[in-house]
């Protein structure tokens, strides 16, 4: 089942990097779609589609599984991380952003996400009850930085495409 959520998450993470143009900029699509080059808003091509696939496997078993919502929030975050700390390092080695390795990123990203996933849903690791509330709220949290930050980014690097595009 994760081979199919991680090509899912890559198709679809593909798709929506040409998705917003596609809209005419909507502001509706904004919120799930990377709007320019920077690295906040490369993060969208990894959260939407694992978030969606989330939806799909709660539906068909998450709800019976143990651990679920957390293991979902510290795979998505894990994730995330490791997209930025590889499109960093990829525009600090090369000062130049090069698409391919962008693509090569996102699907290195996805690839710890989903192998993150699996090894802490098969281990049955045993967590405390506030563990679903938290993973709840860092998720949450998560999807309103994505929303929020779309229209109203701060003054950091993280948020700007001309950071990307000098170095």
């Amino acid at each position: 089942m994760k081979i199919y959520g991680m090509l899912f998450t890559v198709i679809i993470g593909i798709l929506l990097h040409f998705t917003y143009v596609w809209s005419d900029r909507s502001p509706f699509i904004a919120v799930v779609a990377p709007v320019d080059g920077s690295v906040f808003q490369q993060l969208k091509l990894l959260y939407t589609p694992y978030m969606l696939w989330a939806l799909i496997e709660y539906e068909h078993y998450g709800q019976f599984t143990k651990n679920f919502i957390p293991v979902k929030a510290v795979t998505l975050f894990a994730g995330m991380m490791v997209l930025i700390l590889l499109l960093y390092l990829s525009a600090k080695v090369l000062r130049r952003n090069v698409p391919w390795i962008d693509l090569t990123v996102f699907m290195l990203s996805t690839l710890a996400v989903f192998y993150t996933d699996y090894h802490l849903t098969e281990s049955g690791l045993s967590v405390m009850p506030a563990a679903t509330l938290s993973g709840s709220l860092l998720l949450f949290l998560i999807a309103m930085a994505m929303s929020v930050f779309t229209f109203y980014p701060p003054d950091h690097p993280l948020f700007s495409d001309r950071y990307r595009s000098l170095n």
